[in-house]
């Protein structure tokens, strides 16, 4: 397998006028070297995780390590900067949940204060990033008081958020100085070499800003990087893995302690999936590493830190057969088989016939995740999802057979649909329940995410306006107390009737055809340290934590 090996579509919609197709041919070394710090320059570049944005009716939330960040700390790292990494949400143990100063959401992990006092003073520069939406209200926040205590930082931006709205970001916090959009590697260490070096910054592939004069400059999305095998392995020496393995943080399958570690084995997906944001943040071509690069990383793990089991953080996991088969062959020519491994994310079940899914079964894949996101073939030609449901059902059907966990992910509320296609994404759901015993369902309310086709649709239709309830409102996804509706046959409180129906019916198949399940539920839930494995369990425990609280509360206004 090439390291440069490409699986591309054409694109049919282009969020933005600056649309990338070429690949950035640099080979790593040689950029290293041509972009190189200044010697014993004393100045600090600080790359920050800010804390997680939560509903006020949760009290958990699975994050993982910073993958993205410690790739572009890698690189900075190796060019000879000082870096550091401020990573809001493992730098705690145990990680805290705190309620925001207006009441209206949660946040898990360091505080705003925290984080401050934890900026280096001789920070010169300041890379926050800025992933979900989401999120935006409480990180511009977050943003303005770092900029007002250290007024000389320059503060740049990354992420898919940021590269989605990069205009909208820049003005609405003016406290950031300049965003990156696209992979951040090269951009953030050409950027970084000129600014340190007092060079010109403002024709850098991926920069944007906004001038003296308020005119919005884009220098559209950072060429997607070519040799990604030659990029240096992410800088997990400037966080701390040893916290995630103790709080058990994944956003996969949680069986007991695991010391998980997150890969990044493609970049990017070739699919145009309506809803994804996607393609305004890497194009649509889909990049591959070699099979035994990938396992050269996991034994690297292994040694330094003890991992046992790999999260597979791809956008689409596996397009190509033959390139699953082979990383599959690798891991069992080395005899390394005393680990786990897992899909937690999505992936298409076009390629997970019988062959592919007892392969990735034998070597060790723990959990498998599918997103059709509809159960209804109207939806899925509507939002170009390109899901055939009868292929879908035989994946699962033989993935449940052979032993694998599987979990579904659903969408409902598209603005096209109609009650009826709702209930068969219900439906589907249920049916998958009880007919395979499926190990977790998740039924999402549609909300439109910056950069996708369908928020530059309903932003022309003018049925929807950026501004921080629109940010809110992509929280639903985790709070079905908070019914919306982009849809206009279909209002948000039946949406949310629909999700708790889903929901409860999903689960009560769940847990029939695979009773043992209620017992290791019990038994997990009276640990010391519990391990939600599924939605259903971690809204148990996010109800548990409540009740805990409430009568906290209760006894602290007694006693006063």
């Amino acid at each position: 397998m090439k390291d440069n090996e490409a699986i591309i579509f054409k694109p049919t919609h282009t969020p933005n006028q600056n649309w990338v197709k070429e690949l950035d041919p640099r080979l790593m070394d040689s950029t290293l070297s041509t972009f190189t710090a200044p010697k014993n320059d004393k100045r600090v570049i600080t790359l920050c995780r800010p804390f997680v944005v939560i509903p006020k009716t949760s009290y958990s939330s699975p994050v993982t390590l910073p993958l993205g960040l410690a790739y572009v700390a890698a690189v900075l790292d190796k060019a000879g900067y000082k870096t550091k990494i401020i990573d809001a949400t493992g730098e705690q143990r145990p990680v805290k949940i705190k309620r925001s100063s207006n009441n209206l959401y949660n946040l898990q992990g360091l505080t705003s204060e925290e984080i401050l006092e934890k900026i280096d003073p001789n920070t010169f520069i300041f890379g926050i990033s800025l992933m979900f939406s989401s999120e935006w209200f409480a990180h511009r926040t977050l943003i303005e008081e770092i900029k007002k205590k250290y007024p000389k930082i320059i503060i740049v931006a990354g992420g898919e958020h940021s590269s989605s709205i990069p205009e909208y970001v820049l003005k609405n916090c003016p406290s950031i100085d300049y965003v990156i959009r696209g992979e951040g590697e090269f951009s953030m260490l050409e950027f970084s070499h000129n600014l340190f070096y007092g060079k010109n910054t403002s024709n850098i592939p991926g920069i944007c800003f906004v001038d003296k004069e308020n005119k919005f400059i884009d220098n559209g999305l950072s060429k997607r990087i070519q040799h990604i095998d030659k990029l240096p392995r992410p800088a997990w020496h400037l966080l701390k893995p040893e916290n995630y393995f103790t709080n058990s943080f994944t956003i996969g399958l949680a069986k007991g302690k695991l010391r998980n570690m997150p890969i990044l084995a493609t970049r990017g997906c070739p699919y145009q999936c309506t809803f994804c944001s996607s393609p305004s943040m890497w194009t649509t071509r889909y990049l591959m590493r070699d099979p035994k690069e990938i396992v050269d990383e996991i034994e690297w793990l292994i040694k330094e830190y003890e991992a046992n089991d790999f999260e597979f953080f791809d956008l689409t996991a596996i397009i190509k057969k033959s390139w699953i088969l082979d990383f599959c062959d690798e891991l069992k020519k080395r005899k390394i088989n005393n680990i786990t491994w897992q899909l937690p994310i999505g992936t298409r079940s076009e390629i997970l016939d019988e062959e592919t899914l007892k392969a990735i079964y034998d070597s060790g894949c723990a959990y498998i995740c599918y997103a059709p996101e509809s159960g209804s073939e109207k939806s899925l030609n509507i939002i170009k999802k390109r899901v055939k449901l009868d292929r879908l059902i035989e994946s699962i059907k033989v993935a449940a057979k052979i032993g694998h966990t599987v979990k579904l992910n659903f969408i409902i509320g598209f603005p096209h649909e109609t009650l009826i296609d709702c209930l068969k994404s219900v439906f589907f759901g249920i049916y998958c329940s009880f007919r395979f015993g499926i190990y977790d369902v998740n039924f999402a309310m549609f909300s439109p995410y910056p950069g996708s086709e369908l928020f530059e649709k309903l932003k022309r239709e003018k049925k929807l306006s950026i501004d921080d309830n629109y940010f809110r409102k992509l929280m639903a996804y985790q709070d079905v107390t908070q019914p919306h509706s982009y849809c206009e046959r279909v209002s948000g409180r039946t949406i949310a009737i629909l999700r708790f129906i889903g929901f409860s019916l999903c689960y009560i198949g769940i847990y029939i055809t695979r009773p043992t399940r209620i017992y290791k539920l019990f038994k997990s839930f009276f640990r010391k340290e519990f391990f939600p494995s599924n939605l259903f369990e971690q809204r148990v425990f996010d109800f548990y934590v409540r009740l805990k609280l409430n009568k906290k509360a209760k006894k602290l206004i007694a006693n006063n």
